[in-house]
């Protein structure tokens, strides 16, 4: 099964008994492996703390929960989160451009793997154009951009992506 990223954010994080121990706050992704290293969670209190989840320790992911093993306990060192956060950026709103250096958009959301929180695909938006660009176009994640290869901004490649699979 696959989500979009958008879906994810600020669903409660609950134990398999429907415990709800905290709140999806923001997404980090590992841009060296191309996929969701996990979630800042934020707890239940007076005052906001923040904790870290891997995605290794999710059971299950959905539009409604993110569900965790009830022995699970979150963990406060964010540093390894913020490490891949320098590394890789945010990833969804910053600039999509070509190898050549064109910018073909920005980020607006992006499709994962749930099982395996690798990502799929990427909507990138410019002006009043949207895409919708397999991963297996993506060259780098860098803080400031996505690199797409170049061909992500050729006229041909809208026709290459739309057009139907032949022998289906």
């Amino acid at each position: 099964m696959v989500l979009e990223l958008s879906q994810v954010v600020q669903v409660p994080v609950i134990a398999e008994d429907e415990t709800k121990l905290a709140v999806v706050d923001r997404v980090v992704f590992d841009g060296a492996e191309v996929k969701l290293a996990g979630f800042q969670v934020k707890l239940p209190g007076v005052l906001p703390k923040f904790a870290r989840l891997d995605y290794g320790d999710v059971l299950t992911c959905s539009r409604q929960t993110v569900v965790v093993d009830k022995s699970h306990i979150f963990s406060p060192d964010l540093k390894d989160f913020d490490a891949l956060t320098r590394n890789f950026g945010e990833v969804v709103g910053v600039t999509a451009k070509t190898q050549s250096g064109d910018t073909i958009g920005r980020v607006s959301d992006l499709i994962f793997d749930v099982d395996s929180g690798l990502i799929v695909r990427f909507y990138l938006r410019h002006l009043f154009r949207e895409w919708i660009i397999p991963c297996e176009y993506l060259v780098a994640i860098t803080p400031k951009a996505l690199i797409f290869k170049d061909i992500v901004g050729e006229p041909l490649f809208d026709d290459m992506v739309t057009a139907p699979a032949v022998g289906i």
